[in-house]
């Protein structure tokens, strides 16, 4: 009984981000990564989420947050902005810069994303596993929502981080527009992280306000689906298009 229930919770842990990885990798069909680069992605996004627990560990943020929001709405705010999203976010990029920095592969408007959801996934696989041994009780429900909700939401911050860190790196023409994607890949994410996370936060808080969060939530989530849909397509669509021009020539 055990050893089922251990085999389950990586396999409830990874599926949804399995399959992620397999949607990217497809649609990076036209030049693929090296399956080393992407499991270099991978393994940097786990060795992330690492840092991520030992800086918590060491910076005890909740002291700060129990000063400046003690309870309520603004505890839910400050929750998730100064310990998920700031920190996930901001070391997600140091690792997604150590990837692709001097990486000759990295030479696609795609790439970006690919690269970036890599590591995003990786540090969603590891986080993961940790929430659904912490609930091994309710190993089903945990591995449901979070595999619905969770993982997806890494890998489309992470869409929008390799989005911005393409077009600093491709599209812009001037130092200022370089530093400007360049912050923007980590403004955005940081953004659509700590709203996910707040409106998740005030729904376990404030009972009262669980309908109209639980709305926003599918709204919203709904909406960063469809745009980063859209930011993967559109990249897509401009490597095909300089590879046609380049077989014309």
């Amino acid at each position: 009984m055990i050893s089922s229930t251990f085999l389950a919770v990586p396999i409830a842990a990874l599926l949804p981000v399995i399959l992620l990885f397999y949607y990217i990798y497809h649609q990076d069909s036209n030049q693929p990564e090296p399956a080393s680069q992407l499991w270099k992605g991978v393994i940097f996004g786990v060795v992330s989420a690492i840092w991520v627990i030992a800086i918590l560990s060491i910076y005890d943020i909740s002291t700060y947050i129990d000063k400046i929001a003690p309870s309520g709405i603004p505890r839910a705010i400050a929750n998730a902005f100064l310990l998920a999203a700031i920190p996930e976010e901001a070391v997600k990029m140091l690792f997604i810069i150590f990837l692709i920095r001097h990486n000759p592969y990295f030479d696609e408007h795609l790439d970006g994303i690919v690269y970036a959801t890599c590591v995003g996934l990786g540090f969603a696989g590891f986080e993961n596993l940790l929430y659904i041994f912490r609930n091994i009780d309710n190993l089903l429900t945990t591995a449901l929502v979070r595999g619905i909700f969770s993982v997806p939401g890494h890998f489309f911050f992470a869409v929008a981080m390799g989005y911005f860190i393409s077009l600093s790196h491709f599209s812009s023409t001037t130092k200022y527009d370089k530093t400007k994607n360049l912050i923007l890949a980590f403004i955005v994410p940081v953004i659509l992280h700590g709203i996910f996370d707040m409106l998740l936060m005030i729904m376990a808080t404030e009972e009262s306000l669980v309908i109209v969060c639980f709305v926003l939530f599918l709204y919203f989530t709904h909406r960063m689906r469809k745009k980063g849909c859209k930011r993967i397509f559109l990249l897509k669509k401009k490597d095909m298009m300089e590879a046609a021009e380049v077989e014309e020539v």
